[in-house]
């Protein structure tokens, strides 16, 4: 599996001039490549590599390379459909194996610049120590204008942790009102979440009626305070999940949600609100980043009838659920908070479903890094090994 290191550099000017020409040459790539309607990468070299070493003969032929794979990703991403790419002068570069060279031991890392090869001190924290044992695979970096400083992202490649054999398993609801429910009868608070979230809607309401600079900006700031702050409960959330005595977590496979909604007629505006502000895509990848941790599984369900399914006799109606929060069964008159039941069918398909998927050796981090997925008979998904 793969962790990022993030490391604090000096805003050295031969490094920002380096980020500087590397996203020109990123986006005259770019332009090239649209032009032709193309993102294979022998072809852009064909087409760009001469250029692009006459227009920036300082740019070694190794981050002329990095650059020209970039451009293809970003083409390759929009495959031509939408607005053509660009690149900001500032915004993140990306480094191969044979332009730079980390010397974790004496806390250093040898970058090629305009300028040459020059060394920088990196002051990597504690927490991020624990990875040292791994391989580093790629190096990127983003200059931090508030902070005038460039921030170097190193990928290690360390040894995954040994996953056991699904056996004892976790259906976890997720929601906007209660943002995660778990089959074991836990409800995670979520009252300061949406205090807090209610707080910032009151304050952009009051900040974009006003229209002023001075109103964007401070809006630029409120989104950025609330984006953090969901962040971190996320985190708090997945940990919180995987520290359960489960080695199966069962989730809905709920992706492309938010452009399910958006194509929905007579949708109103505080529906489309509530779904906007939803996170639920980052708490899935939390929770995929921390069962890698703990060598645990992820499997995804249909999630069809999971709020409408009583988990007692199993009969299916959408009378069934008579609010958001209150499921009432009209066969076996089994009553139960809708979204704890909801969470006791994800176990329950869980538990069906992965007796008959034919796997080899569950490994959740094998979703999380190459968005691998095998699909299973009745919508199940199970992230596997090969």
């Amino acid at each position: 599996m793969q962790r990022t290191i993030q490391c604090p550099l000096p805003a050295d000017s031969d490094l920002l001039e380096t980020i500087r020409v590397y996203n020109k040459a990123v986006q005259r790539v770019i332009d090239i490549g649209w032009t032709k309607q193309t993102y294979n990468k022998n072809r852009l070299h064909e087409f760009s590599y001469r250029d692009l070493r006459e227009t920036y003969p300082k740019l070694q032929s190794s981050l002329i390379q990095c650059a020209r794979d970039m451009a293809s990703d970003m083409l390759k991403r929009e495959k031509f459909k939408h607005k053509k790419p660009l690149k900001k002068p500032f915004s993140g570069v990306r480094y191969n194996q044979r332009t730079f060279t980390p010397f974790l031991d004496s806390g250093q890392i040898s970058i090629s610049t305009l300028t040459g090869r020059k060394r920088y001190s990196l002051i990597v924290s504690k927490y991020f120590q624990r990875y040292f044992e791994g391989r580093i695979t790629s190096l990127t970096l983003y200059f931090n204008k508030r902070r005038k400083k460039i921030i170097a992202h190193l990928t290690m490649e360390i040894p995954d942790v040994p996953v056991e054999e699904p056996s004892s398993f976790l259906g976890v609801d997720r929601g906007i009102k209660r943002i995660a429910v778990c089959s074991n009868n836990s409800f995670y608070s979520t009252n300061h979440i949406l205090a807090v979230k209610w707080r910032y809607q009151q304050l952009r309401k009051k900040l974009q009626s006003k229209g002023s600079r001075s109103s964007k900006r401070k809006l630029k700031q409120v989104s950025g305070r609330e984006r953090r702050f969901m962040t971190d409960e996320n985190r708090k959330i997945a940990k919180w999940v995987c520290n359960m005595p489960y080695n199966c977590i069962v989730l809905e496979n709920i992706r492309g949600l938010k452009a399910h909604s958006k194509q929905k007629k007579k949708v109103n505006k505080k529906v489309r609100r509530q779904f906007g502000n939803w996170s639920y895509y980052q708490l899935e990848r939390f929770i995929i980043e921390r069962a890698e941790k703990v060598g645990k599984t992820v499997l995804y369900v249909n999630p069809r009838y999971t709020s409408q399914r009583c988990s007692r006799c199993e009969y299916i109606s959408k009378s069934n659920r008579s609010s958001q929060s209150h499921f009432f069964c009209r066969e076996c008159w089994f009553e139960l908070n809708a979204d704890l039941n909801a969470a006791r069918n994800l176990s329950d398909f869980g538990k069906a479903e992965i007796g008959r998927a034919s796997v080899n050796s569950p490994n959740v981090a094998v979703l999380s890094l190459t968005e691998t997925i095998v699909s299973l008979s009745h919508g199940v998904v199970l992230a596997t090994s090969h």
